[in-house]
């Protein structure tokens, strides 16, 4: 499984540069493109360039060429795997794992349920998206930008009542991911097949077909940033593992969609960019200042002593089930991350993990698996704090 898990995150990771590269790079041709009045027939602007040592010399169609070239690059399989890669890790991480990854310790409902809970909000996502961009809303994309935000507020606030928090955050994450390539797959794809029979048929070709690409196209970039931002989550707890965490999952859409709007202003040349940057800045600032944990002194009784052989037993029974060179967990074989915890040489060595896991995050023990209690973590906490003393 651990194999399977490395092949289908490099796999994923390759697959969605590729998309994710491609869609910046598009978007940022469009907004650079030369519109300016004196162009060819039928070209609605143009672009030169340089990489890579060579010059290079772009044109765009109004709506399309006269005649349809032999050779024609079409941009889909990026997407497509990216998500036949994302959803088979999805399965691998948190579907086959789904007592120890998925569902939180304290939930009383079935793997099966929490899996199938999972894939009802895909569907559930990418119906309400598809539904608000098919009306006349689409002609309003701050009121789209609001809707999509009140989907992400309640999938995060729905989930967080089942899963643990780091899925709470890949699920968001994932309903995302599917709404962008279903956006490929369902709508800008057949869009850009009409376009192409119409170059075929030499027929005339309405505005809306194009409007309708170009606006889905436009959303996925949008989208870019947050699951970018989202993917990377799992690794740093100080976001996921407070009681905030869905709070702090709709301020990461919202700063990321933020900046994600800057660079689009800038690029248009369009005024507002300032300004929006500002306020991603400001957001980002009081999340950073929400985030930073309250010192330990705050939270224990520094006047009590506690001994080694005290905090022994709660390493020995919460920690290195798994944090072992022999773990006795029924899901970590290996102890992760390589972080061992069987002697008190390699548990003072590693006191501050200890402290930034347990204490500041309550990310360890992993969805609480083990059960460490509150008191527990404070006779830990006022272990930990008297090393710092010594």
């Amino acid at each position: 499984m651990d194999w399977l898990n490395a092949t289908l995150r490099f796999a994923h990771f390759i697959t969605g540069i590729a998309w994710i590269g491609a869609s910046f790079y598009f978007n940022w041709l469009e907004n650079n493109l030369n519109r300016t009045a004196g162009q060819k027939e039928g070209i609605a602007g143009h672009l030169w360039a340089v990489h890579g040592g060579g010059f290079y010399y772009l044109k765009k169609f109004k709506s399309y060429p006269n005649e349809l070239p032999k050779d024609l690059h079409w941009f889909k399989w990026e997407a497509y795997f990216t998500l036949i890669t994302g959803f088979a890790l999805f399965c691998v991480v948190y579907y086959y794992n789904a007592n120890s990854y998925l569902i939180k310790s304290d939930s009383d409902i079935s793997s099966s349920t929490g899996i199938i809970l999972s894939l009802v909000g895909f569907v559930v996502g990418w119906l309400i998206y598809d539904n608000v961009t098919k009306s006349s809303l689409v002609k309003k994309q701050w009121l789209v930008s609001l809707i999509m935000l009140a989907v992400v507020a309640v999938a995060a606030f729905f989930y967080s009542e089942f899963f643990t928090p780091r899925a709470v955050f890949i699920q968001v994450g994932a309903m995302i991911g599917v709404i962008m390539v279903f956006n490929v797959f369902f709508v800008i794809m057949p869009a850009q097949r009409q376009l192409v029979q119409a170059c075929i048929d030499k027929s005339a070709l309405g505005e809306e077909i194009g409007f309708r690409g170009y606006i889905r196209s436009r959303n996925n970039n949008y989208f870019t940033l947050p699951v970018l931002f989202i993917m990377i989550s799992n690794h740093y707890p100080i976001f996921y593992a407070g009681n905030n965490a869905p709070i702090v999952l709709i301020a990461i859409f919202v700063i990321t969609v933020l900046i994600r709007h800057y660079f689009n202003l800038a690029g248009e040349k369009k005024a507002g960019g300032k300004r929006t940057l500002a306020a991603a800045f400001v957001l980002l600032a009081i999340a950073f200042y929400a985030l930073i944990p309250a010192s330990v002194n705050a939270k224990i009784d520094t006047s009590r002593v506690v001994t080694f052989e005290e905090i022994k037993p709660i390493i020995e029974n919460r920690c290195a089930t798994c944090h072992s060179k022999t773990p006795s967990d029924d899901t970590f074989t290996m102890a992760p991350s390589g972080f061992f915890m069987d002697t008190k040489e390699q548990i003072i060595k590693g006191k501050d993990a200890i402290y930034t896991r347990t204490i500041a995050s309550h990310s360890m023990p992993f969805s609480n698996k083990t059960n460490m209690t509150d008191d527990e973590r404070e006779t830990l906490a006022i272990w930990l704090h008297s090393l710092k003393n010594k």
